[in-house]
């Protein structure tokens, strides 16, 4: 605890105390009020949400965004479905796939990299090979998308045509163009330096005799780790799933830039186009609503504005959240984990 309870009586302790109470609660509703705001949002009609200042609780309730989204679930409304390339749902399972394929394949290659780094390297093998699968952290994401447009276009070599044999023009080395595809997406952060850092870190303090002693058992080294170092690991593979799982459902920037099909778009980049296709309609302006009249007016009481976007949003959010509710438990101990080390 940050403050005993032996003294907290003491005047001093406790407006010491409840200064921390007061910042930590300050914290809670700045980190909140971004979702506070769009759930109400998503319930107000297009006027209110268009009206200056903004309320802070809908005046008029009504569900015209929930009812376009779920038109645009669907597909069902024609009207709804034009503004976008499809179902709505065609694009969450877009998420879903790159996803998947993020966690199926980057969790496993990451944590035995690091449990062969720890338990496996020794000497200056160990600590080169640290260096360089942690480098990318020290390298700024922007940094990146040269190197990896070059390696979508003739994957696995990063350069602007594929190496040739001795310098011949026709027979070069194998390559597979995996441009615009989900696999463009998936293969540059299959593995995540942090999460390497994370299961390097944890494996180093699962003391080297527990290890000795299953190896003079006759256990193989992928036995010793499914069936020892595994169990043992549950809650940094939670906070490494969390992690790996949050950050490939709601990326943005590469899926933009390495997917040109709108079949193929995320969730995350169909919502981006879509706000685009509103702010072309005049839909999230209060004077181009006002000056369309009566068209825009349709089109603001059929959720086409604001508070569609924002039901969106909460739909974008939620499995992030479930996520989280699902691995609170080990997640906590994670925490608690990482901070007594």
């Amino acid at each position: 605890m940050l403050f005993p309870r032996v003294g907290r009586r003491q005047p001093m302790l406790r407006i010491a105390w409840w200064l921390v109470v007061a910042f930590l609660c300050l914290g809670i509703t700045l980190h909140l009020f971004p979702f506070y705001f769009m759930l109400i949002t998503s319930f107000k009609s297009g006027q209110e949400v268009l009206q200056f200042p903004p309320t802070w609780w809908p005046h008029d309730g009504t569900l015209a965004g929930w009812r376009l989204v779920v038109s645009l679930v669907q597909g069902g409304n024609t009207a709804a479905t034009t503004l976008m390339d499809g179902p709505f749902w065609k694009f969450f399972l877009n998420s879903v796939h790159i996803t998947f394929w993020v966690l199926v394949l980057g969790i496993p290659i990451t944590s035995l990299a690091a449990y062969a780094n720890s338990k496996l390297q020794t000497g200056p093998l160990a600590r080169w090979s640290f260096l360089f699968f942690i480098g990318t952290l020290m390298m700024p994401a922007a940094l990146t998308l040269i190197p990896n447009y070059l390696l979508t276009r003739n994957f696995p070599f990063a350069l602007p045509d594929a190496p040739s044999f001795f310098g011949s023009d026709t027979l070069v080395w194998p390559n597979v163009r995996i441009w615009d595809t989900h696999w463009a997406v998936i293969l540059p952060i299959v593995f995540q330096a942090f999460n390497f850092l994370l299961f390097k870190g944890f494996f180093d303090t699962i003391p080297n005799s527990v290890i000795q002693a299953a190896r003079v058992d006759g256990g193989s080294e992928f036995n010793i780790f499914r069936r020892i170092v595994l169990p043992m690991s549950v809650p940094v593979y939670a906070v490494a799933i969390w992690g790996a799982f949050s950050g490939a459902w709601d990326q943005f920037l590469w899926p933009l830039v390495v997917l040109q099909s709108p079949d193929k778009m995320p969730a995350s980049v169909e919502i981006y186009n879509l706000l685009q296709k509103f702010t072309q309609a005049g839909a999230t302006d209060a004077d181009q609503a006002s000056a369309a009249a009566q068209q825009m007016q349709q089109i603001l009481s059929a959720g086409m504005s604001w508070n569609g976007l924002m039901v969106l949003g909460i739909l974008q959010s939620l499995p992030v959240f479930i996520a989280f509710v699902v691995c609170r438990e080990y997640l906590l101990r994670g925490i608690r984990l990482r901070g007594l080390k």
